[in-house]
């Protein structure tokens, strides 16, 4: 899902978990960026069943 610049993760995220819970029922295991943190990775996990891992890269330029 992309947004415009202003919206910020936290506040798109429930609108696309709504989409995934009517398109992909079978989807459980979601990745995700740094914006998806904390609290908003328990209350996915309450409202609609989806874990949500949040990957951080490693990557650092030399």
């Amino acid at each position: 899902m992309v947004t415009i610049a202003n919206v910020h993760d936290s506040k798109a995220a429930y609108l696309l978990m709504r989409v995934l819970k009517e398109m992909c029922s079978s989807v459980r295991n979601i990745l995700a960026d740094g914006g998806y943190r904390g609290e908003l990775v328990d209350n996915i996990r309450k409202k609609f069943g989806y874990v949500i891992q949040v990957v951080i890269s490693a990557y650092k330029e030399q």
